[in-house]
């Protein structure tokens, strides 16, 4: 009988834990800040960099996700790249790269994005498993997306490749940012 209980309570605990690691980056939560160089070779910090701009961040942790970026990128610069308010950034986390090897990565990201893309587009050899921890995406496949606002705060996020219902929805989220607020009934 003992025996039993115990293996209940370990696969209870198992089950319960696989639930909390399943769980999405929480609403309202901070990113971790993501240092790196812009395809430009600038620097950059975020959220600094995109404060008072709503945000969105593609971000990646292989070549399978980065190549599934670019459908983001492309249909969200074309709906919202002329928007004063809103930003938007791919960020490549290399920090599991081999050293001598990131400088070929970064050539080949530089290489397969448009110009007006680069100073959009970065690469970061830090902080990875921070962001890995944040994100939580189970598959490094996929590029994880994430919308934040004009504080830095997570506001709508998605793990996966482009499709029309969920950019949809992120269009959505996108329309709550930025709308002005509505004007108070007068009497």
């Amino acid at each position: 009988m003992a025996h039993k209980k115990s293996r209940l309570i370990f696969w209870l605990t198992l089950s319960l834990g696989g639930l909390a690691v399943a769980q999405s980056p929480a609403i309202g939560s901070v990113p971790p800040k993501l240092q790196g160089q812009t395809l430009e070779d600038k620097s950059i910090a975020l959220p600094e960099a995109a404060a008072g701009k709503v945000t969105l961040l593609l971000i990646s942790t292989s070549r399978k996700a980065g190549e599934r970026c670019g459908p983001w990128r492309e249909r969200f610069a074309s709906d919202f790249g002329s928007d004063p308010v809103v930003t938007y950034y791919v960020a490549a986390l290399l920090e599991s790269a081999p050293s001598f090897i990131r400088g070929m990565i970064r050539s080949g990201i530089r290489k397969g994005t448009p110009p007006a893309a680069q100073p959009h587009t970065l690469t970061s050899s830090s902080d990875e498993a921070a962001w890995k921890a944040y994100l939580n995406n189970k598959d490094d496949s996929v590029p994880a997306i994430l919308l934040l606002d004009a504080t830095g705060h997570l506001r709508w996020s998605y793990n996966g490749v482009f499709g029309t219902e969920a950019y949809e929805k992120l269009k959505q989220a996108m329309a709550r940012l930025t709308s002005p607020p509505a004007e108070p009934h007068q009497k």
